[in-house]
This record gives structure tokens, C-alpha cells and sequence, in this order.
């Protein structure tokens, strides 16, 4: 007996959808026309500039979404419709191949509350299946390709990353050489040329016990390959990305949900939400301290309540100077 369609309910922005009904619900007051227009525009600005960052503010929008046993395409046309952004599935065209989103795929899931990315990197977990995994990238038109990493691993670009402040090797003198003054003497007295250094720290250097650059870059490819999606590196027996290292740098070709993971976007909104989700945001590590707590050695702070020439910046008045004293005749 053929499973029945129990009724499906989506709330996002005060609009819900349900299975074969649109009803609007506001649950506050419509934008004014111009202040509609303006919105417009500006967003409009910004695609025509960035419309890669035009796509991600759209799925930075907080929407509500909960559907049970529904068409996987109905969820990403929802999703699409409220958040007016460039979303391009890859669906599977070809049964006989298997590779592509099944549009008939039943979706179950009850997300709130939560960025329109979210919620997409939530739909296409559960819309995965036990031989391909599903991301989400960003094409050279600013849309957002969605898919089995299967199909994004065709669309492939080369980026050249400089890697040499990473392998930039500060060397740490232990034995240093020490000036023997007997010895200058002697040669400023008699005319000889002997060195004024003595000790067995004149002829050595840190850098030569050091691993070579070619040594310390595979130790790095090593990091990249096994931390960020390690089952697609072609040494890895994978066929998504390859990299190589040459004068300094590494030149990888991968898809863009890899260059993602490596690297970010330079375009990334600076308000977008972390999300939970793999790969979802721009991966970061934030270095920050307190500048109130480190001090310089020997140097004093004294606080500047008055400039010459004039009154102190929002301070109190220059102090009066104390008078000269008259020496006398």
C-alpha cells in the first residue's frame, strides 16, 4: 500500500506554506513601498558588484522550516522563493548513473529559528545517501550550486596559495661567539689580524639542522589532506582536488567547497551566523588579548589632560604655569 502524504507545514518570516495550499499569515506589518525599494536596490547594488556575496546575504535570512515526508524539490523551491536567492540543484538527470539529488526524495525535518544556510546544509544531510555526500559551493556566476560532491568535483579551479610565512624558520643562536679583548689589543698593537671572536659557536647555524622547505611543505600538504576533505584528495584515492608545491607556494585545483574549507571567501558577509553544520561558515582561528594588560618595560603611563597651545581633549584646563621668580638686581 502506497505510503500517504501526511500534511506538510513550513513557517518562514511569517509566511506558511502547506501541501496544495498557500495561505499568508504576517505576523507584522508590511514594508512601506519605499522602504521596500530601497532594500531593493541596495541588494541589486550589491549583486551587480558581488553577486557572490549578494547570494550569501539572501541565505544569511532567518527562516523557520518543518516538513514532513516531502518532495526534496519542493523544499529547495521554498527555500528559494523566501530567500530570493541564485540556488542551482543538481538533480539527477540520468537514472541509469544514480549521480545527481533525487527530486522524489521524502523529506523530514523541523529546523528553527535558523539562517536559510543552515537550514539548506540541513536538508541536504538528510537528503545524502549511503554512497554520496552532499554540499554546497559557489559558482563563477554568483549562484549556489547544491549537490553529491560527485557533480560539484566538475567544476574545478586552480588557486596558488603563498605558503612563506609558513615556512619561514626564525633562527635561535644557543652558542653564540664571545669577544676576546686581549685579542683586539693585541692586534691593534702589533698589527696582527687575528679574529677578536673566540668560542665554538663562530661557525655554526641553526638553519642548517633544519628540515628543508620542500621537508617542512609536505608536512603541511599532509595537514590539508587529511584535515579537509580527505576522502577527495587524489593521494588520498580520491578524484576531486590535487596539489602540488612549487617555489614557495602550493597550487591546488579543487572545486570550490574545498577552497572554501582551505581558505574561505573573501566575500563572506561580515554579519553571516556561524553555522553548526560541516563546511557551512567561513572557518577562522581569532587571536585577541587585552592591549590593557601588556605593559613596556621602564616606561611609565601618565595620563595627558591638557595640549599646548590650548584646552585638553574634552579634559580638564591646562593647569596655570607656576610664576619665575624675579633673581633680583
Amino acid at each position: 500500500m502506497a505510503r500517504s502524504h501526511t500534511l506538510m507545514t513550513i513557517l518562514a518570516a511569517g509566511t506558511m506554506f502547506t501541501a496544495g495550499t498557500l495561505a499568508l499569515a504576517q505576523t507584522a506589518p508590511a514594508p512601506k513601498p519605499a522602504m521596500k525599494e530601497a532594500t531593493q536596490s541596495q541588494a541589486d547594488r550589491i549583486a551587480a558588484v558581488s553577486p557572490e556575496r549578494a547570494t550569501l546575504l539572501r541565505m544569511n535570512r532567518r527562516i523557520s522550516l518543518k516538513v514532513e515526508d516531502t518532495r526534496l524539490e519542493d523544499v529547495f523551491k521554498f527555500i528559494q522563493d523566501v530567500t530570493q536567492a541564485d540556488i542551482e540543484p543538481l538533480w539527477n538527470t540520468d537514472s541509469s548513473t544514480g549521480a545527481g539529488l533525487d527530486k522524489e526524495k521524502k523529506i523530514t525535518l523541523n529546523v528553527q529559528n535558523q539562517a536559510a544556510l543552515y537550514v539548506l546544509e540541513a536538508v541536504l544531510e538528510k537528503a545524502r545517501t549511503d554512497f554520496a555526500e552532499n554540499s554546497w559551493q559557489m559558482s563563477s556566476t554568483g549562484s549556489m550550486q547544491v549537490g553529491p560532491k560527485e557533480l560539484l568535483n566538475k567544476f574545478k579551479r586552480v588557486v596558488i596559495y603563498d605558503i612563506n610565512d609558513l615556512l619561514l624558520i626564525i633562527p635561535r643562536y644557543r652558542e653564540v661567539p664571545a669577544i676576546d679583548l686581549n685579542n683586539v689589543l693585541q692586534s691593534n698593537a702589533g698589527g696582527g689580524g687575528q679574529s677578536p671572536f673566540s668560542g665554538t659557536g663562530q661557525n655554526t647555524n641553526p638553519l642548517d639542522t633544519q628540515p628543508s622547505p620542500e621537508e617542512r611543505a609536505k608536512k603541511i600538504m599532509d595537514l590539508l589532506t587529511s584535515l579537509v576533505e580527505s576522502a577527495q584528495w587524489q593521494d588520498n584515492g580520491g578524484e576531486g582536488a590535487s596539489m602540488h608545491f612549487f617555489n614557495n607556494t602550493l597550487i591546488v585545483n579543487a572545486p570550490d567547497y574545498i577552497h572554501r574549507q582551505i581558505n574561505g571567501y573573501s566575500y563572506w558577509p561580515s554579519g553571516t551566523k556561524q553555522v553548526a553544520a560541516k563546511g557551512g561558515a567561513r572557518r577562522y582561528v581569532t587571536l585577541n588579548m587585552d592591549a590593557g594588560l601588556g605593559t613596556v618595560a621602564k616606561i611609565r603611563q601618565v595620563p595627558v589632560t591638557a595640549v599646548a597651545g590650548g584646552q585638553g581633549g574634552g579634559g580638564a584646563p591646562a593647569p596655570t604655569p607656576a610664576p619665575v621668580p624675579n633673581p633680583g638686581p
